[in-house]
C-alpha cells in the first residue's frame, strides 16, 4: 500500500463529513479553511524537513510518489489538511446548537454557564464566585 492511498482514504473521510457540515458554517469560513491550510502546510514544510534532516524519521521511497516539498514527501501534507477539514466539520456541527441556546448577555437562557464574578440575575454572586 502507498502512502497515496492512505492519505486518500484520510482526506476523503474528512471531506464526506465536511459536505456534510458545510450548510451549518458560517460566513467565512471557506476564507477561514484556505488561511488555516495555508499555514499549516508551512508548518508542516518546515518541521517535517527539519525531522527528516535529523533523522528522527524517513519514508521508505516505493511507497511514496516522489513529489516533495523540502524533504517532506507530499503525501505528508495530507493529514494536517485532513485534520483540519474534520475538526472544522466537527466544529460546524456542534457549534449552531450552542450557538443558537445562548444569546450574549442574557443570563436566563437556560443551560448557560454563568461566568465566574459575574452577579447573577437577580444580583447575587453564584457559588462558584465563593472560591475566588
Amino acid at each position: 500500500m502507498t502512502y497515496a492511498l492512505l492519505c486518500a482514504a484520510f482526506v476523503a473521510g474528512a471531506a464526506v463529513v465536511a459536505a456534510i457540515a458545510w450548510r451549518r458554517a458560517p460566513r467565512g469560513h471557506a476564507i477561514a479553511l484556505v488561511l488555516t491550510a495555508v499555514v499549516l502546510v508551512a508548518l508542516t514544510a518546515v518541521f517535517d524537513t527539519i525531522m527528516i534532516a535529523t533523522g528522527l524519521f524517513g519514508y521508505a521511497d516505493a511507497h511514496i510518489s516522489g513529489l516533495r516539498i523540502g524533504l517532506a514527501p507530499v503525501e505528508d501534507f495530507a493529514y494536517p489538511v485532513a485534520g483540519l477539514l474534520l475538526l472544522t466539520a466537527v466544529w460546524n456541527l456542534l457549534a449552531p446548537a450552542a450557538r443558537e441556546a445562548s444569546v450574549p448577555g442574557d443570563a436566563s437562557v437556560p443551560g448557560e454557564a454563568s461566568v465566574p464574578g459575574e452577579a447573577s440575575v437577580d444580583g447575587r454572586r453564584t457559588h462558584d464566585d465563593a472560591r475566588d
